[in-house]
């Protein structure tokens, strides 16, 4: 029987630079399973966008990363650049900071990873194109402006403090809010109000085990989007007291829809938050592409 043949890109920095020894550890695990491997490294931002949009994938059985959040983001990028559709599954062995699309999958752990990996089941997943500020990327997770962004630029100056970091800056944000003018379009609603948050989101968990959109689903061709316009600090508080078992969706003010696409038209050109990189700026128009790719599961 010819064995199995995998792609695996792998971030050394990922998860306070643990890339290296994940990929020792499942090196063994893959060869007990007569699975071989093809393993390449990422040395800065952007190879492995580059990697999955111009190597040659004939005679793999799928690929695979060692990385969180961010490098997933290039891979599922890179592979929707290419110049012809590929339908290789995707497995992720976790190891970053957040990891909510492996949490969001059930994955728990680099050997749980490989055992989904070897198994050959596979599920569909939703990706939504997002065009802003005339460039295109690709989002897994989350598309965020106005608080999420916010939160999001203050937990990078605080990535040394890994996960708790998300809620540190969150907290941040809650005690200095700002509200920002914009009409969205949501489908075909709009609304145009000033904003404090703006949540578009793929994936039930954001921000490293927030369940910020309790209700997603990644096949159902939709995103689901989180909204707030006014708060106080005391109401804010209690959301973000809420946002990890997902109760916040329930308290008033809080905004919830499911939609195919979603146009944040602001005043100003505003940063965005695309699964957990500050990247794009307003306008921005986002739509999912139903089963965009399939994960190993």
């Amino acid at each position: 029987m010819t064995a199995r043949r995998f792609l695996l890109i792998v971030n050394p920095r990922s998860g306070r630079r643990r890339g290296m020894a994940v990929l020792e550890q499942v090196r063994s695990w893959f060869g007990a399973a007569a699975a071989e491997l093809d393993v390449r490294l990422t040395a800065q931002s952007g190879d492995a966008r580059r990697l999955a949009r111009t190597l040659d994938l004939a005679g793999y059985s799928g690929i695979c990363l060692i990385g969180g959040d961010g490098t997933l983001h290039e891979v599922v990028s890179g592979l929707l650049e290419r110049d012809q559709p590929v339908s290789l599954p995707l497995g992720i062995i976790p190891c970053g900071t957040g990891n909510d699309v492996a949490k969001q999958l059930g994955v728990s752990s680099p050997p749980d990873a490989v055992r989904r990996i070897v198994s050959g089941e596979t599920c569909p997943f939703d990706v939504a194109r997002v065009d802003a500020g005339g460039a295109t990327d690709y989002c897994v997770s989350l598309v965020g402006w106005a608080g999420v962004a916010d939160i999001n630029c203050g937990a990078e100056r605080l990535r040394l403090l890994g996960p708790p970091r998300y809620a540190i800056a969150a907290l941040g944000r809650i005690l200095f809010p700002r509200r920002r003018r914009a009409q969205l379009v949501l489908d075909d609603q709009r609304h145009e109000d000033d904003f404090l948050l703006v949540a578009a989101c793929n994936t039930v968990f954001s921000g490293s085990g927030m369940r910020l959109a309790p209700r997603a689903k990644v096949d159902d061709g939709k995103i689901d989007v989180v909204i707030l316009r006014r708060a106080s600090r005391w109401q804010m508080l209690r959301l973000f007291a809420r946002v990890f078992d997902g109760s916040h969706v329930d308290l008033p003010g809080v905004e919830y829809y499911q939609v195919r696409s979603l146009r944040i038209l602001a005043e100003d050109r505003g940063p965005l938050d695309i699964d957990g990189e500050i990247k794009g700026t307003t306008p921005a128009s986002i739509e999912v592409l139903p089963a965009a790719v399939r994960f190993f599961v």
